[in-house]
């Protein structure tokens, strides 16, 4: 008996629905060419840094560059990010800016009074980086332009604080162990910001820098020395105070009282219980912030870091504590 082949007429519908299933239903999943990794190497690292603008505005981000070349006097010298606690950067007025500028204090004699009010403006709003090329304007023969960068003058003073007046001409780079001045032949850094992505931040910007060593380090030399104990902060709850201090090192036949865990009595060594906190490693030098905090009904004792802190009993004067971050 002939087998008969039956014919199924399929809808326009059904038929472009199971074209487009077609190729998903032989899919083999992890079958196939794979988009190509990005590799491990490639991955972003930088400098973490602390950015001041012109505006006084700050941001935190990545510097991306490896090296920056600075030109001094002695020659010139290729400095690692990564060894840059600081930079303050030379008053850079970018080459547009100061052409706009020349061209508005050519204005100021102007025939016009309207034109002559707008070149006034201008200049004011341009601050500092116009504040230069106005205080030149003062020796102008012309009388009306005296006047006018005089009183333009004197409008920028008001605005920005004198030490921003006071351009430098170099860049000054500072590192753990030198201070360096000249001048950076980059006119942009590379960075990596979390809001923005990659982008390319222009050195005339830019008034400091500091990466954050730079600010630990700034931070160790603003804060006073720690004294021994806090002994003289007796009964002053709430209060936080912040030290530099070198930590204790532990040594045979050298020992520093401690009372307390986490919680210690005002007279137990500072430079002690920091260690003993760890917070610090033996001999280190850094900046703790203390809260002054009311006695708990029992000190606790115990063994860390290599320090050993004593049991203590309620004590009126009081205890501290660190301020962790």
């Amino acid at each position: 008996m002939p087998i008969t082949r039956k014919l199924v007429r399929l809808s326009p519908i059904t038929l472009s629905v199971a074209l487009l299933l077609a190729p998903i239903s032989h899919a083999v999943p992890g079958a196939g060419p794979q988009p190509p990794q990005p590799p491990e190497s490639t991955k972003r690292t930088g400098v973490d840094v602390e950015v001041k603008f012109i505006d006084d505005s700050t941001m935190k981000l990545k510097v991306l560059d490896e090296k920056l070349e600075l030109v001094t006097k002695y020659g010139i010298l290729h400095v690692a990010v990564s060894d840059i606690r600081r930079i303050d950067f030379a008053a850079r007025v970018p080459a547009d800016v100061a052409e706009k500028v020349v061209v508005a204090i050519s204005k100021l004699g102007h025939s016009d009074f309207k034109i002559r009010e707008a070149a006034t403006a201008e200049l004011k709003e341009y601050r500092e980086r116009a504040y230069p090329f106005v205080v030149k304007a003062l020796k102008f023969d012309d009388p009306e332009v005296v006047r006018r960068a005089d009183e333009i003058v004197k409008y920028i003073q008001s605005k920005v604080p004198a030490a921003h007046l006071q351009a430098s001409e170099f860049d000054v780079v500072q590192t753990d162990d030198s201070k360096i001045t000249g001048r950076l032949t980059a006119e942009v850094l590379r960075v990596s910001t979390f809001q923005f992505g990659d982008q390319q931040l222009k050195l005339a910007d830019i008034r400091m820098l500091r990466t954050n060593a730079g600010v630990a380090a700034e931070a160790i030399a603003a804060a006073p020395q720690a004294p021994g104990n806090l002994s003289a902060y007796q009964q002053q709850f709430g209060k936080e105070l912040a030290f530099t201090v070198t930590a204790f090192t532990p040594a045979p036949g050298v020992n520093a009282s401690v009372w307390g865990t986490d919680i210690y009595t005002l007279d137990s060594n500072l430079s002690a219980a920091v260690v003993h906190a760890g917070l610090a490693k033996p001999g280190e030098t850094i900046t703790i912030r203390v809260r002054v905090v009311q006695s708990p009904p029992q000190f606790v004792s115990s063994f860390r870091n290599g320090v050993s802190s004593t049991a203590y009993g309620h004590y009126p004067a009081g205890g501290y504590e660190f301020v962790r971050k």
